[in-house]
């Protein structure tokens, strides 16, 4: 097992990593996600599934990680990577299984860490967070030809014609705390975009990304989980989430505010959690040199 070294992150303040394994056991979602990626990345009816090389990439606190060795054998091993090492230090604690190696690495450095070509790779959750194209390459020149590379993207977080909501129509719990912090704390409207995504995605950026790395495009598909608010909440309750979101309000301010918002939505308020998939296959075209 790879030494984390005592870098610091973001995920390292309050406790955000601890804090997030804990809502990753609890709650179903990430779980959701991750089987939906592991089962196109890894079809059961593929042979040699159970001995599978796998890289996780941005592992996070090993969620996705756990999901993968429970689908393969006593030879199967997985590669899980991620660039906060407070994360990692979670993940690594909380998993003892000897087939998975921790790395702290970035996701568009994979390759100079992966020195034996893997099966498929799965990112669940974390790709926007990334310079989408250095990832795709650094991960393609880390996968066997035909190999499958499985990622998603939350539908709000794309420029496509699809992918807004009105709040007014679809109040979600976010969008009522940015109301009261408003009202209550005298906070300016913001631009309500996802400030952790670098360059604005659309679908066909992203595949167009892909097929310049040297991916064949194998699906793009469209994916809905029911959220409840029990889990919205228990997410949002996680500091690292609310920080930006919520600029400049203390946390114990930030949970008064979510604290309203879930009473005035009420308990058994859902919302749809909406992602697209991408599945590409490693192009015979490019080697790993």
């Amino acid at each position: 097992m790879e030494t984390l070294p005592l870098t610091d992150d973001h995920w390292g303040e309050d406790d955000n990593a601890r804090r997030y394994d804990e809502y990753a056991r609890e709650y179903p979602s990430y779980r959701e996600t991750s089987r939906d990626l592991i089962a196109l990345a890894l079809p059961s009816d593929d042979a040699g599934v159970a001995d599978a090389a796998v890289l996780d990439l941005a592992c996070g606190t090993g969620a996705t990680t756990r999901e993968i060795l429970s689908m393969l054998g006593s030879d199967g091993r997985v590669t899980a990577v991620d660039k906060s090492a407070a994360m990692l230090r979670v993940a690594a604690n909380s998993t003892a299984d000897r087939r998975v190696t921790w790395i702290n690495a970035p996701a568009e450095s994979v390759d100079q860490h992966v020195t034996e070509p893997v099966d498929a790779v799965i990112c669940n959750s974390a790709i926007w967070q990334t310079d989408v194209a250095g990832t795709a390459m650094a991960v393609r020149a880390a996968m066997k030809v035909g190999s499958r590379f499985a990622f998603n993207v939350p539908v709000d977080f794309l420029d496509d014609p699809d992918a807004h909501r009105s709040d007014d129509r679809y109040p979600t719990l976010l969008s009522e705390m940015r109301a009261i912090a408003e009202r209550d704390y005298g906070r300016a409207p913001d631009d309500r975009g996802p400030r952790r995504v670098r360059n604005r995605l659309t679908r066909e950026s992203i595949c167009r990304t892909l097929v310049a790395a040297g991916y064949d495009i194998e699906q793009v598909t469209d994916v809905t989980h029911q959220d409840s608010a029990e889990s919205q909440r228990a997410w949002l309750s996680i500091p690292i989430f609310t920080r930006d979101r919520l600029l400049g309000l203390p946390y114990e301010d930030r949970m008064r505010v979510l604290g309203k918002a879930y009473e005035r939505l009420g308990p058994g308020h859902t919302e749809q959690a909406r992602w697209v998939i991408f599945v590409a296959r490693s192009s015979p075209e490019m080697t790993r040199s």
